[in-house]
């Protein structure tokens, strides 16, 4: 008569794994995954205001507004504007820290229709290895 016995922590640690961790992952990192990045003329006169060189901040106004899905793109777009190598590498961090992200509208129904894609998914294979029903 065993309060806790292996199948219980088995199932525990199952259910850990395989529900509660990839459900809060989702939950946690689908809206940040699913956004646009932008320049936006308020984050370039912020940059004025923090002293950062002409030299750097002219060549963004062609990017301002402009979205790009991933934000090292962005970046990387930015390194190819700016002629200095040195001076972007010196500004890097106040200019990553002026792109604003677009949110993607309704984002919480994909996470829904990613969330019940990923549990039947989970429910057909452990149909595939426990056809009983036991876990």
């Amino acid at each position: 008569m065993d309060i806790i016995n292996w199948g219980d922590i088995r199932r525990g640690t199952l259910a850990i794994v395989l529900v509660i961790i990839p459900t809060v992952l989702l939950g946690t990192y689908m809206a940040a995954a699913l956004q646009s990045h932008q320049i936006t003329g308020p984050g370039l006169w912020q940059l004025k205001r923090t002293k950062v060189p002409d030299a750097v901040v002219e060549p963004l106004h062609e990017l301002r507004l402009k979205p790009y899905f991933f934000k090292f793109r962005l970046m990387s777009e930015v390194e190819a504007r700016i002629a200095d190598p040195t001076l972007y590498n010196k500004y890097k961090k106040k200019i990553e820290a002026q792109i604003s992200g677009i949110p993607m509208p309704a984002v919480e129904y994909i996470f829904l229709v990613t969330l019940a894609a990923y549990y039947w998914i989970l429910w057909f294979s452990t149909r595939k290895y426990f056809p009983d029903g036991q876990v």
